[in-house]
């Protein structure tokens, strides 16, 4: 598993932000530097497909043999319809279709860009037909088989442009690991925690949209931060969700507060039996 952005829908930096966070990754690069959200399961599955996805193809790996890609939701910086025409086109490419998988209310979209002209010069409709992409409908807590992996949506706290809710996905990998993607989403819905109970995770990739901003509260919606989140964990780790083994990765952090210096010392500081990174661009696990 690849990590090929780690940002909220803003980037870092900014390009139009002059804040300390966005001037120091400029002045710093390296792990500082966080493209928008996206994570590669393996060659043939990512969660996402979003606005830095070309950029992000350059860097760590091509999507000639990507298949499938499991949509959280709608906003942009999570699901690029430009994608689907650059796939189009591409000279040689997989004969199968690239499927695209939205979840509940988020599937809406996809009539909203087969009837609208401005959307890839109203071409939808002729890209299902050529075979290039190709759409379907998931349902929150009903698991589904894809590329080999067992994958359950279930629901974030946090609505999309559909006025959806998010999809997280709880992903049982041909190798019988379990991970988790709670990206994005505020503090747990109770039917998402109740969904988790005893899950015992081998690794929970989780957001952590404000990192060390605060005054947010320990509940708070849309967006976790770090106080959040390790108020989160422990919830997670008393329920079963989490045990001592677990593997804790923090993603889509945005450039209010803190940078990623900042932050992965804050982490160190906690304590918590199990291990948690915060991820970077280009991160494998």
């Amino acid at each position: 598993m690849i990590f090929y952005g780690t940002s909220a829908a803003e980037g870092i930096p900014n390009p139009f932000c002059s804040c300390p966070v966005c001037d120091n990754a400029r002045s710093t690069g390296g792990r500082e530097i966080r493209r928008r959200s996206m994570l590669r399961l393996d060659e043939q599955i990512c969660i996402d497909l979003g606005a830095d996805a070309f950029q992000e193809a350059i860097e760590f790996g091509d999507f000639t043999k990507l298949q499938h890609v499991l949509v959280s939701h709608t906003h942009e910086d999570h699901f690029n319809y430009m994608m689907m025409n650059v796939r189009n086109m591409s000279i040689e490419r997989n004969a199968e279709p690239l499927h695209y998988y939205f979840t509940d209310q988020a599937y809406d979209i996809v009539d909203f860009y087969r009837q609208s002209r401005p959307i890839m010069k109203g071409m939808t409709s002729d890209l299902e037909a050529r075979g290039i992409v190709a759409f379907h409908k998931l349902a929150f807590n009903e698991k589904v088989v894809i590329s080999g992996m067992e994958v359950t949506p279930l629901r974030g706290n946090h609505l999309g442009n559909m006025g959806e809710s998010c999809a997280n996905y709880l992903i049982k990998r041909p190798d019988g690991q379990k991970v988790y993607y709670g990206v994005d989403t505020g503090w747990y819905l109770p039917e998402t925690f109740k969904a988790l109970e005893n899950a015992s995770l081998d690794v929970l990739i989780s957001e952590c949209t404000f990192g060390l901003t605060p005054g947010r509260g320990l509940h708070p919606n849309g967006h976790l931060d770090a106080f959040s989140c390790m108020e989160l964990f422990r919830v997670l780790l008393d329920q079963g969700t989490l045990h001592a083994g677990s593997r804790i990765y923090l993603t889509h952090i945005n450039h209010f507060t803190s940078n990623h210096a900042e932050l992965v010392d804050w982490i160190a500081s906690q304590s918590f039996p199990c291990p948690i990174t915060v991820a970077w661009d280009g991160l494998s696990i």
